[in-house]
């Protein structure tokens, strides 16, 4: 799926949007254990309820967050939260709408972005999981707020939230350096090199380059916390394909 629009923005915080999304399923285990969430679009909020009875008194466990509608994925369309009838026109929702405006990126600017049509129903769901990690990278670059959580609506649609009163702590080099081999393989971006220079000046790192083996074709990235640093070597492509750490501290 080419949404070159989308991905300008949503490419520089996809690995910080990432890593923001294993700790948040870090804390809901650490804290609840198995659990099971609700929306409650009254209260536009989302409760994560334990699945087992925690103390004494027999009572569920819960952590609750206050919600913002970033869009509604369709069948065949993205919805963006301040044009759907359960989302706000203003506010968070509205910030890629501004971003948009901004940078003249239509797909932001538009109420309803197309998805591809005539897939094969798994073409459909891996299209539709795809569209969420982007939109969820764009949201989060766009306002400065995550995580984000993914509900099923009553017609079967998905809805994309932002959760704004989460308190997580922000990714360390060494989460960064031990999750990049599993989890930039997997992102859902044009560039893996804008997404490890985003994290990079997300988190204050100091991020260099210098040419491979091949003349600069294929680039290597080094970043650096001042003490620990890692290495990223990329194919001419620009995917990562090699990737080394010194972590100061570490066994």
């Amino acid at each position: 799926m080419q949404f070159d629009g989308l991905h300008a923005v949503a490419d520089y915080a996809a690995l910080y949007t990432c890593l923001r999304q294993v700790a948040f399923a870090d804390f809901l285990r650490g804290r609840l254990g198995t659990f099971e969430a609700r929306c409650d679009p009254a209260e536009r909020a989302v409760v994560f309820t334990a699945t087992s009875a925690c103390g004494q008194d027999g009572q569920h466990d819960s952590v609750r967050s206050r919600a913002t509608l970033i869009a509604v994925i369709e069948a065949d369309a993205i919805v963006w939260g301040w044009a759907h009838p359960r989302g706000e026109p203003a506010g968070p929702a509205a910030a890629l709408r501004d971003v948009g405006a901004r940078f003249g990126v239509d797909d932001f600017a538009a109420p309803r972005v197309s998805l591809p049509p005539n897939l094969s129903r798994d073409q459909a769901v891996d299209c539709r999981a795809e569209a969420i990690d982007i939109v969820a990278a764009a949201a989060v670059e766009s306002t400065g707020i995550s995580p984000y959580w993914t509900g099923r609506l009553e017609n079967g649609e998905l809805a994309v939230y932002l959760l704004d009163d989460v308190a997580l702590p922000e990714p360390s080099f060494a989460d960064f350096a031990t999750a990049m081999p599993t989890v930039m393989r997997s992102l859902a971006v044009n560039d893996h090199r804008v997404a490890i220079h985003g994290m990079a000046a997300r988190r204050g790192w100091h991020i260099s380059w210098r040419a491979g083996s091949d003349c600069g074709r294929s680039p290597i990235c080094d970043v650096t916390d001042g003490e620990s640093v890692a290495h990223v070597e990329f194919d001419r492509r620009a995917r990562p394909v090699d990737f080394t750490c010194e972590l100061v501290g570490q066994a």
